[in-house]
């Protein structure tokens, strides 16, 4: 059963206008970007998790809505997301092996299996954020490691 609260809902309304007719490098991954910020703010409201733990979704929310950051989307269009996405996609990683699975699929809207998705979407732009040598200057940006 997925739970979701609409929190962010016009700000992923905004993503989803935003990448809806990319065709482009990492198109795949890209289409996730507003449920993977749709899911980081219906996560905030579980009472499991910890400070640190907020701390890290965060991060990566406000990474998301910050104008200028290390792969800008109005430079970019679409693909500029591939960052936040590295971002997004390493903090719910981190979350997974400190929740239980089950906790963070709850709030899964996509029919897709999520592991399967966290797992392409961190594979894919990891790699994109390592062949430019980007991993610190994000990590910098929004104060993680």
């Amino acid at each position: 059963m997925s739970i979701h609260s609409n929190k962010c809902g016009s700000y992923k309304e905004f993503l989803i206008e935003s990448i809806k007719n990319y065709k482009g490098d990492f198109n795949k991954i890209i289409y996730y970007t507003p449920y993977l910020f749709s899911l980081l703010c219906d996560l905030l409201d579980d009472e499991n998790l910890t400070k640190d733990m907020k701390h890290l979704i965060n991060a990566a929310l406000a990474y998301f809505v910050t104008p200028v950051d290390v792969i800008p989307e109005e430079i970019y269009g679409p693909y500029g997301y591939i960052d936040d996405i590295f971002l997004c996609s390493y903090v719910l990683n981190k979350l997974k092996d400190r929740l239980t699975i089950d906790k963070i699929e709850q709030y899964w809207e996509l029919e897709e299996d999520f592991i399967v998705v966290l797992e392409n979407c961190l594979e894919v732009s990891r790699k994109v954020i390592e062949e430019k040598n980007l991993k610190n200057e994000i990590f910098k940006y929004v104060g993680l490691e």
